[in-house]
């Protein structure tokens, strides 16, 4: 499964707005990456996708009472999408493009269909054939239906604090359950954790299982040990149940590990393990299709791995369309050349959407400056005002002694700061090359 398009009426700071997802006919963008300041829409698309993809009935249990979701009360809001079936994805129809609505009503007395609402509720539009729907509902919004993967994470996705015992069995969940975190940030992500020692013990007791655990615990370790940096491994299950790391020759439980390991730990291991449960008779069920949705992909995590976690998961789960909100100009940077990268701007309470160039080839600070994160300085405001007022003097022909005393002042501290990236002189070679590139930016509509 793959979204091709997405449209939002009346929710939070959206007017109206529709996304095409669709890179050329037939296949879409497996990189997208929202950007813009908190507050202009990034969470909203995310959990709007979320809600559409967990199905009406899994989308009223995310969200039982939708308060503060309508931007005008007096009216319905509407969620709109448009996805399209996956190589693997079951149900026999011959419909590989489909679609369907949900409706949203608040306080005020409002009418959807012929059914009249008075309190915030999620509602089945009647846009869509009740046949269609009800399709939906049976093949692809199914509790434990095989395929037609999608899972969405929140901000505040982490491995629990508390040590995971020994269960009975891990079996497939509610769809709804693989959103859980986009809507309740107090919800911990265990399953890693749960999954490796259920696995472990499975495989030790013997029997029927134990080759399909000793299978998934294999893919899980594999692509666990890929996804960390460092050279952090997995090492092992203590009889106590606890999972150990290896750490440069240190053997380390989760519980001790930083929120940046724990961070892409959690992520990797919820992932893997839903995966396998949508897809448990493929070969490799982490190179399935599904949509995948991310707010604030770079929280916990250090630069360098900023720089390297969009290839670290369109290299480790090649298939799925990745949904991605980030603040993170390295993480923009990441997603790649064939990324679809979009930037929310708020004007005057309204939530406005427009394509920008993936700043792909760019360096952090060009980044910064260019249209991706609205001409953003790269200095603290301090410094930034030196250099304006710098920048000011030195371009007067006569300077009082007061101006020329700050001048000489000026001129020490960017002559101090230029060896450590700061900016170059006025007439200068390097301000002159810099000036050249910022005018072939614009030129190219990327600064």
């Amino acid at each position: 499964m793959w979204i091709e398009g997405l449209g939002i009426r009346n929710i939070r700071s959206f007017e109206e707005e529709t996304f095409i997802f669709e890179r050329a006919r037939g296949r879409p963008y497996k990189w997208v990456t929202l950007l813009g300041e908190n507050g202009g829409g990034k969470s909203t698309v995310l959990q709007t996708l979320g809600l559409l993809l967990a199905g009406p009935e899994g989308a009223q249990t995310l969200l039982p009472r939708p308060v503060g979701l309508l931007r005008n009360e007096s009216e319905p809001g509407v969620m709109h999408i448009r996805f399209r079936r996956g190589r693997n994805d079951p149900g026999r129809t011959k419909s590989k493009l489909f679609k369907y609505n949900l409706g949203v009503t608040g306080r005020n007395r409002v009418t959807v269909g012929k059914q009249v609402y008075t309190e915030p509720t999620l509602v089945s539009s009647p846009a869509v054939s009740g046949s269609q729907l009800s399709w939906l509902r049976e093949n692809v919004f199914a509790s434990r239906g095989a395929g037609w993967f999608a899972a969405g994470y929140g901000a505040f996705r982490r491995l629990t604090r508390s040590h995971q015992v020994i269960v009975p069995a891990l079996e497939p969940q509610a769809r709804y359950t693989n959103f859980l975190t986009q809507f309740n940030e107090d919800e911990p992500l265990a399953t890693f954790e749960r999954w490796m020692v259920y696995l472990d013990y499975v495989i030790a007791k013997g029997g029927a299982h134990s080759k399909t655990a000793e299978r998934q615990r294999t893919l899980g370790i594999e692509v666990i040990n890929r996804m960390l940096p460092g050279g952090a491994r997995f090492d092992s299950v203590t009889s106590q149940g606890r999972i150990l790391f290896d750490m440069g020759g240190r053997k380390v439980p989760t519980l001790a590990m930083s929120d940046g390991y724990r961070s892409v730990l959690a992520l990797t291991g919820d992932l893997a393990w839903r995966l396998m449960q949508a897809f448990p008779q493929r070969a490799n069920p982490l190179h399935e299709e599904g949509v995948v949705l991310i707010d604030e992909l770079d929280i916990h995590l250090h630069p360098r791995w900023q720089r390297h976690i969009a290839g670290w998961l369109r290299e480790q789960f090649p298939n799925l369309q990745f949904f991605v909100a980030t603040h993170s100009p390295l993480v923009a940077a990441g997603a790649g050349d064939d990324a679809l990268t979009l930037r929310l701007t708020l004007e005057k309470g309204v939530t406005k959407v427009e394509r920008v160039e993936t700043p792909v080839a760019l360096s952090v600070d060009r980044i910064l400056q260019s249209e991706a994160f609205g001409q953003v300085s790269p200095y603290s405001p301090p410094t930034q005002e030196a250099i304006d007022r710098y920048d000011i003097l030195a371009r007067k022909r006569k300077r009082s002694p007061a101006e020329e005393k700050e001048f000489v002042q000026l001129r020490e501290f960017m002559q101090q700061a230029r060896p450590l990236g700061g900016p170059p002189e006025p007439g200068s070679l390097d301000a002159k090359l810099d000036d050249y590139i910022e005018k072939t930016l614009r030129r190219e509509g990327r600064g």
